[in-house]
């Protein structure tokens, strides 16, 4: 015991003399509290020795029952299961943030878009002539009866100038060039072009080419805006596509639609020919054609053209088909309107048909040959089937005609046709075509 009492006398601390008072505790007291105060120091002091090796056992025990995938020299460095969230929660709001970050990108860009091209694409009016029978009388023009209260005596026929359409277009350069769609100046007397400033000018009719639905104008400027034009060979389906025009007018000058490119080469048939295009859903309608189709990037990749609208025969609403020319087709239009002013299409003079065989490969079906043309002088007959032309297989008329139009006036091409199963290879010199023929074939 009084060992006990020595450990526990030995953690007392003595009161200093020097700090006591009549008004403080009596110090002969306070040594029997501070012999108790140190026993508890003792058994305090042994518990949490105690405490401390326990839990220093407890780790080695939890350290032994890990998995063994976990023992080694890296067991203990490796956390515990709790310390790291696990990767997906760490990664939702990242996702999300770059998700959202990369939707305001595309937004601003093309806004962008839409600002640097605004000047570059036009609207065009189609104005002719209708002659009236004069005051309070009028006159058939595009179906519709037109009054007129003009002056002019009564049953005194007069010609008055009436804005008969209108549509868009797109600067192909700073010195006065305007692509538009034929359609939209088939028949006018006059034609001006209407800047995004809202000015409007007089405009010559360079040339057209009804088959393909391109006309290019010309006004008296040098300091227009051109649009950039791109590659419509590269263009893919499912990429970004913005539209821009005048739908309905001027009142909607500018009107911006975006979607995708639904199909990039599709091939319809229109009024007898078989015409590539480029299919998009973003919004087309009355005013937008001759407008501009672009990518993401700013660049011209069509001009818009035509939409499918209505509904089937079963009643169902038909909506987001519209079309564009490929950029690609109307540069070598334009150029060659530019240098003669007239399109020069060679041909064969055949009419011809689509044919798909499922045990055979698909080609030209020639119905009948034209007297004269370059197509009997070289042999070929009804009943033919043309399968390619220099080497280049022939499976539409789309086909057909994209290699028939990379050729000119005057060159010898060598056509594959198929004749009571005989493969034969014909030399046909091509000939300039009318329209009509070009159509057919």
């Amino acid at each position: 015991m009084s060992n006990f009492h020595d450990d526990r006398t030995n953690f007392t601390e003595p009161v200093p003399q020097n700090n006591w008072s009549a008004g403080s505790p009596d110090p002969n007291r306070n040594h029997h509290n501070n012999n108790r105060r140190g026993g508890a120091v003792v058994i305090v002091s042994i518990a949490l020795v105690m405490l401390i090796l326990g839990g220093l056992l407890g780790v080695v025990l939890v350290q032994g029952l890990q998995p063994d995938a976990q023992l080694g020299s890296e067991a203990t460095a490796t956390p515990a299961p709790t310390a790291t969230p696990a990767p997906t929660q760490a990664a939702q709001p990242v996702s999300g943030a770059a998700g959202s970050q990369s939707l305001a990108s595309l937004s601003d860009q093309i806004a962008d878009v839409v600002a640097s091209v605004q000047d570059s694409v036009v609207g065009i009016h189609n104005y002719q002539t209708v002659t009236t029978g004069g005051y309070g009388s009028g006159g058939y023009f595009g179906g519709f009866f037109i009054p007129y209260f003009g002056g002019g005596e009564q049953g005194e026929p007069e010609t008055i100038e009436q804005l008969a359409g209108s549509g868009s277009g797109v600067i192909y350069s700073a010195d006065g060039y305007v692509i538009t769609n034929y359609h939209v100046i088939e028949g006018a007397t006059r034609v001006t072009v209407v800047l995004h400033s809202g000015e409007e000018i007089d405009a010559e009719i360079v040339g057209g080419d009804e088959l393909q639905d391109i006309a290019l104008l010309k006004v008296d400027r040098t300091d227009l805006s051109p649009a950039t034009l791109g590659d419509s060979d590269a263009v893919r389906t499912g990429e970004f596509a913005i539209a821009i025009g005048s739908p309905l007018g001027d009142e909607l000058s500018g009107t911006t639609t975006y979607g995708i490119i639904s199909y990039a080469h599709r091939t319809i048939e229109s009024d007898g020919a078989y015409l590539n295009m480029i299919q998009t859903d973003a919004a087309i309608n009355a005013g937008n054609s001759g407008g501009a189709l672009l990518n993401v990037k700013g660049e011209v990749i069509g001009i818009n053209s035509r939409k499918t609208s209505g509904s089937t025969s079963s009643g169902s609403t038909i909506e987001g088909i519209g079309f564009a020319i490929p950029i690609n087709d109307v540069k070598g239009i334009v150029e060659e309107l530019i240098a003669t002013g007239t399109i020069t299409r060679p041909g064969l003079g055949i009419t011809g048909q689509e044919v798909h065989f499922s045990n055979m490969d698909p080609g030209i079906l020639v119905v009948a040959v034209n007297p004269g043309s370059p197509a009997e002088n070289a042999g070929m007959k009804q009943m033919d089937i043309i399968t390619a032309i220099d080497g280049q297989a022939v499976t539409s008329f789309s086909s057909l005609q994209s290699v028939l139009y990379a050729h000119s006036v005057g060159d010898t091409v060598t056509i594959t046709v198929l004749r009571s199963g005989e493969t034969l290879d014909l030399q046909v010199t091509l000939e300039k075509l009318e329209e009509s023929e070009a159509n057919q074939e």
